[in-house]
């Protein structure tokens, strides 16, 4: 615990004298990086951005402009991280037969997933598996059903 302080203390001394947009540069091109790996949670991700872009945006937005804007930009980062994941990974994945049958793409737990994330408009079940299935698997099997990338655009009916 002693060694996490010390190293976040110094990471907040270190950014602090640099500039806002090269902080939001290193933090989107690291965390994309880090995102396209299965293991990686978000959690690191989302603190590292908070402590830097709070650190050196302070001056700019002041604290809770900082935040707002660590916010943001965590989430763009994210959403593009699902996007990729899903356009880049899974579709290209879903020309493999051999993927296709790893991943039991005819199974009728798939294909209900499928179902479930086609419906128009927002339901429990879609939320339960778009927000409580893990990040890289849910999005690269949605790239690989050949979903849209964002299936809460559909209107609400």
């Amino acid at each position: 615990m002693i060694f996490f302080t010390f190293y976040f203390i110094r990471l907040i001394a270190s950014s602090e004298n640099l500039p806002l947009p090269s902080a939001t540069i290193i933090i989107i091109a690291a965390g994309m990086f880090l995102f396209l790996f299965p293991p990686v949670p978000g959690g690191p991700i989302y603190c590292c951005a908070g402590i830097i872009l709070l650190s050196s945006g302070r001056k700019t937005f002041g604290i809770v402009g900082s935040i707002i804007y660590a916010c943001g930009i965590s989430l763009f980062l994210k959403i593009s991280a699902c996007a990729i994941q899903q356009k880049v990974i899974g579709e290209n994945l879903s020309k493999s037969v051999r993927v296709r049958q790893l991943v039991k793409i005819n199974s009728r737990i798939v294909q209900a997933v499928k179902l479930i994330l086609s419906e128009r408009g927002m339901s429990i079940p879609k939320m339960s598996i778009l927000v409580g299935g893990p990040d890289w698997p849910t999005s690269v099997l949605c790239g690989i059903l050949r979903m849209e990338v964002i299936p809460v655009s559909r209107s609400y009916n």
